[in-house]
């Protein structure tokens, strides 16, 4: 994978990279993905109690949010400008590395696995009686 920051790697071009490639090349890919799966919009665009909705400067977007980022749309309106940040699958960027690191494997030992709860529900006892009668009521003969 040659360091060129205008060349962008697709998806089939990073799972081959991270199953084929050289060291450098798996961990450049992995970085990638984690900067993806860990992104956060508010690090792009930010909002006031009005609810208006700006995109950050430039300067002020860190590294790892500008690599998240997929597409950015600006339509203006009548109203001012219509913004649209797409930012990069976060899921598919998680299954990725999860696949990559052997978590999604049937196979794999449960101490490389992630952690699964178990919830177990239990209802109400429900308990059952007898109603008997003690003879208070009848009639005296």
């Amino acid at each position: 994978m040659a360091k060129d920051d205008d060349k962008k790697l697709t998806t089939r071009q990073a799972r081959q990279a991270l199953v084929f490639g050289s060291d450098d090349e798996r961990e450049g890919v992995k970085q990638e993905l984690a900067t993806i799966a860990a992104s956060d919009i508010a690090d792009v665009m930010s909002w006031d109690e009005q609810g208006r909705v700006s995109l950050r400067e430039t300067a002020d977007i860190p590294l790892h949010a500008r690599k998240a980022i997929k597409k950015v749309k600006i339509t203006p309106t009548r109203m001012g400008n219509a913004i649209e940040v797409e930012m990069h699958d976060k899921v598919s960027a998680l299954r990725m590395l999860a696949k990559h690191h052997g978590l999604l494997e049937p196979g794999a030992e449960k101490t490389n696995r992630p952690s699964v709860l178990g919830i177990n529900l239990h209802g109400p006892v429900v308990a059952e009686y007898e109603e008997k009668e003690d003879g208070s009521d009848k009639e005296s003969e």
